[in-house]
């Protein structure tokens, strides 16, 4: 590098003096590459290590377009991206080459800048990929399928998330990881409850302990009091002395997964040994002492299970002296990109395939489906993608995600088949018949997101809840719908 200019005052952010602030030395020292850009994806700041790893002079790089600067390798710019959709992009491998020829092989992580709710820039932090691959030790790489000794396989390091519901979930299953009491784990199927379970566990001091998991809705009436608590001989026609899961787990810790599968009649013996602290085995008068760490699971509200009385009160109250809320997919859209691209480099590997990135119609997609799955789901979608996908192919898109895409068919159930409309129509069609189904979809679509603004005079957030949206897919919708200037209309009264 040859210059010492790091910004550039001409196109800086209006009311932005970042000339003046801490900030800017913050960031011309920090370890990363660092350049920011305005709304048109204008250059305006680029700090010293960008300018390394571009060998280029920040002098002739800043007030340009980013997209004269950079070439990209069969991809395009994620600062323009982000200006577009308005969402971050994490931990994204990028390769391109800059005005000099020099080549990239970077990781960017690219956040947009807002001035109440408009973009007016963003911001990319940028890691080299050859300084990172050179300098990280290799036993700290980590290990694919690492098993411990307690038989699990996940770890909070496993678990990847940055929506802040999301993050909180985290940070008080780490605290509850601290402590005997017992956990419930409440989540949708497939958001990831046993992830959960296997790390509390892992952080526990018992870690080296034995962990034992069941799932409750897995395992018949009639063997599930036998498998739990254990027999003794005689206590029926064939059984045998053998310990249960509860037993064999002391000094551990159990999973009890989908525990609302339990019948009534076992909840109470199981309300019973977490009270007394221990273990009575069918058809035995003598009781062992016991002492595990209880996780258990449910896949439906606890209120309304309890309500319903398929789960008893009291058992409630033992088992969620830690109540930890895992969101679904689509409430932590934020986090779709980077799960996306986890499962991608998994079965890159697994398939001996060459894919470095999803495409942006696939994100597209992504954020638009309701994914009743959640991410399980997203990760046998990316895998049928990958089993698609030729040896040549550099990125998944949209001809690879068949899975994807029939699904997406399967939950748009309100579209009228040719079958069913009406003969007349199409001898002398309407105008309203000639109009295309997706432009009747985004009108209708349109006059739902205003009406539900007006009605909440502007507040996204309270709009999202009224159409049972998360704030991240309304925001993105009213970009894409073009409603930004409506939206300002309802809440200043300005002309659009």
């Amino acid at each position: 590098m040859t210059g010492d200019v790091f910004f550039d005052p001409g196109h800086m952010f209006e009311g932005f003096a970042f000339e003046n602030i801490w900030f800017s030395d913050l960031l011309c020292r920090f370890d990363q590459g660092v350049l920011m850009t305005d709304d048109q994806g204008i250059l305006v700041f680029y700090n010293a290590v960008q300018a390394t790893i571009d060998k280029l002079d920040p002098k002739d790089v800043l007030g340009r377009h980013i997209n004269d600067v950079y070439t990209y390798h069969n991809d395009s710019s994620t600062c323009m991206r982000v200006l577009a959709h308005g969402r971050p992009i994490i931990n994204y491998a990028l390769s391109y080459h800059s005005d000099n020829a020099n080549v990239g092989n970077t990781i960017h992580s690219v956040f947009p800048l807002f001035k109440g709710d408009e973009i007016i820039g963003t911001i990319c932090f940028v890691k080299d990929y050859n300084i990172l691959e050179r300098n990280i030790p290799k036993f700290l790489s980590p290990k694919n399928n690492e098993s411990f000794a307690s038989g699990t396989t996940f770890t909070f390091a496993s678990i990847i998330g940055s929506a802040p519901e999301f993050v909180n979930a985290l940070r008080t299953a780490k605290m509850a990881a601290n402590s005997p009491s017992p956990v419930m784990l409440y989540g949708e199927t497939g958001t990831g409850k046993e992830l959960f379970a296997q790390a509390i566990h892992n952080f526990y001091y018992n870690h080296d302990k034995l962990y034992v998991d069941i799932n409750c809705a897995a395992i018949p009436e009639s063997l599930m009091e036998g498998l739990l608590f254990g027999t003794v001989k005689g206590a029926y026609t064939g059984a045998t002395d053998r310990a249960g899961l509860l037993e064999a787990a002391n000094g551990g810790t159990i999973f009890l997964d989908e525990i609302n599968s339990m019948p009534l009649s076992l909840q109470g013996k199981l309300l019973r040994v977490l009270q007394e602290k221990s273990v009575r085995r069918v058809g035995s008068l003598q009781n062992t002492p016991l002492d595990c760490k209880v996780i258990c699971s449910v896949n439906e509200e606890p209120k309304d299970l309890v309500k319903s009385g398929k789960f008893r009160m009291d058992l409630f109250y033992r088992l969620a002296v830690v109540y930890i809320h895992i969101p679904a997919l689509r409430d932590r859209l934020v986090d779709i990109e980077e799960l996306g691209r986890h499962f991608l480099q998994k079965y890159n590997q697994s398939m001996g395939k060459n894919l470095k990135n999803i495409s942006a119609k696939v994100i597209d997609f992504f954020w638009q489906y309701s994914w009743p799955g959640n991410v399980r789901e997203l990760e046998h979608i990316i895998e049928s993608a990958v089993n698609l996908a030729g040896d040549q192919d550099h990125t998944l898109d949209l001809k690879h995600c068949y899975l994807a895409n029939l699904l997406g068919r399967m939950e748009t159930t309100d579209a009228p088949s040719p079958e069913t409309c009406d003969i007349r129509s199409s001898v002398h069609p309407s105008d309203d018949a000639c109009t295309p189904l997706k432009q009747k979809k985004e009108t209708l679509e349109q006059t739902q997101i205003l009406n539900a603004l007006k009605a909440t005079g502007g507040n996204v957030a309270a709009a999202a809840r009224l159409l049972s949206l998360s704030r991240q897919l309304l925001g993105y919708k009213i970009k894409k719908l073009n409603l930004r200037a409506a939206l300002n209309t309802i809440r200043y009264g300005e002309n659009p």
